[in-house]
């Protein structure tokens, strides 16, 4: 027998038997899927996390008397999304309230006729394909506002008034589909890209246990916490890794304080931490990646949630959205914070929904090119921005009252994170390559996990997992030597 064959077949047998090591970088759902399935199969594991918790971009949090999520908010599908496979048979998640049920105001304080506002929202929610237009390098503004002229333009092109208003409603229609795309314009996004839906229902919530119990079934601390899986001395939080030697066998991997070895690593911070980290990794990596990491989009949304110590609204009041007049959106009323092209940041505030499960408590979504700025407000100028928006838009019909407890993410400012869910840059989507499957191609013992490495179902937690799962497969595959 030769020495290359023994060699191998000495390889194969430690997989099989797990006679391993492999890092696992950051500890949301990617990385806690791969590190739950090396450790099922018996793989010495090190989890390394920059935050002071897990969960990576799924952070539910106590506020009120309930739980709020401050980043990922819905399960996205029914059939073939793997959260949904998790949770099925523990009747965790339930419909969200419908928004189209909700009420549109004007920013002078009058409702928006629904009829109108639902073929706005019809439009809004539509597929970017339109026959006999080609779509080929456009971004969704330019696609949108192509339908929006030769649909509902076209349609009222005779009536003043609700032509004014479909004037105005591209304010509205653009921050809606901001918080969908993450990015903080819509003529950043492309309407092409690859990602795929799943079927089903897409905005399913959580029956008060909040998202993070996806990670507790994933470490099988949930439903039964004496099934966990031994992950907790394995797992080392406030551990921001600092530089990556790939080159050096073991691979060692830096912290403030420690450097680890491993036989593999497997990378899943995201696509913001890998466009800012150029001097991570020695030897840098390949051109070829480089031009992936360049090529995702990535900005950001903010979530604020409010608590109203006095109620003000009525029980069946779940959804009102803000839909600014072109004099409104240019106004200097409310001066303080930040003001961009004319306007203040209090226009970026899309809307106001109730919490489920959650006694008093409302979130606003906040999309566009003020978020890094709207992220570092002081809470006081926040609070008064939000309350001049609801006395304006809200304030002929109730009686607003004070606003108590704020709490606000801040994804796109935190340098663990410097974002929320990656898109597909405008200008940059060609068919038949995918920078996604690029960025996850993987080098010599480092592999590359997280949303903006699925190519299919980026921007997403179902993907997150799906590209845990996929690199721990890889690893515990006896035929990668890599």
């Amino acid at each position: 027998m030769s020495l290359s064959l023994v060699l191998f077949l000495v390889f194969c047998i430690g997989k099989v038997l797990g006679n391993f090591s492999v890092i696992v970088i950051g500890a949301g759902p990617s990385g806690i899927a791969a590190a739950t399935k090396l450790l099922q199969h018996s793989v010495n594991v090190t989890v390394l996390e920059a935050e002071n918790r897990i969960g990576g971009r799924i952070n539910t949090v106590k506020f009120g008397d309930g739980l709020v999520e401050l980043g990922a908010e819905y399960c996205h599908g029914e059939v073939g999304n793997i959260v949904k496979e998790l949770v099925n048979g523990y009747d965790l998640l339930e419909p969200n309230f419908n928004y189209l049920n909700g009420e549109i105001y004007y920013s002078n304080g009058s409702k928006l006729d629904h009829g109108f506002v639902r073929e706005m929202q019809d439009l809004i929610l539509s597929e970017n394909k339109e026959e006999n237009y080609d779509t080929r390098g456009k971004s969704i503004g330019e696609v949108f506002m192509h339908k929006y002229n030769s649909t509902l333009v076209e349609k009222y092109k005779s009536d003043e008034n609700k032509l004014k208003l479909l004037k105005e409603g591209l304010h509205f229609a653009e921050r809606s589909i901001l918080i969908s795309e993450g990015s903080f314009s819509w003529f950043d996004a492309s309407a092409d890209s690859d990602w795929l839906e799943c079927p089903g229902n897409q905005t399913l919530v959580w029956k008060g246990v909040g998202y993070k119990t996806v990670l507790e079934i994933l470490m099988k601390s949930y439903p039964n916490p004496d099934e966990k899986l031994p992950l907790d001395d394995k797992l080392f939080l406030n551990s921001k890794v600092t530089k990556i030697n790939w080159g050096e066998k073991p691979i060692k991997v830096h912290t403030s304080d420690k450097v680890y070895s491993a036989d593999y690593v497997i990378f899943t911070p995201s696509i913001g931490v890998l466009k800012a980290g150029s001097d991570l990794f020695t030897p840098s990596l390949p051109p070829k990646k480089h031009k992936a990491i360049d090529s995702i989009g990535f900005a950001g949304v903010v979530k604020l949630f409010l608590r109203f110590p006095v109620k003000w609204w009525d029980d069946n009041d779940k959804y009102f959205a803000f839909f600014w007049s072109d004099d409104d959106l240019k106004s200097e009323n409310f001066p303080e914070g930040p003001r961009k092209n004319g306007k203040s940041w209090v226009t970026q505030l899309l809307d106001l929904s109730r919490v489920g499960h959650n006694t008093n408590v409302w979130m606003i979504w906040i999309s566009g090119e003020m978020v890094p700025e709207i992220e570092q407000l002081p809470i006081e100028t926040l609070k008064k921005g939000v309350n001049f928006t609801l006395e304006k838009f809200l304030g002929k019909d109730y009686n607003i009252t004070e606003i108590g407890e704020v709490l606000r993410s801040g994804w796109v400012t935190n340098e663990n994170f410097r974002g929320t869910y990656s898109f597909t840059r405008n200008g940059l989507y060609q068919k038949g390559v995918s920078y996604q499957n690029d960025l996850a191609e993987p080098l010599e013992g480092l592999f590359f996990a997280g949303e903006a490495t699925n190519p299919v179902h980026f921007a997403t937690v179902h993907g997150a997992i799906e590209s845990g799962h996929r690199e721990a497969r890889r690893i515990l595959d006896p035929r990668n030597k890599n």
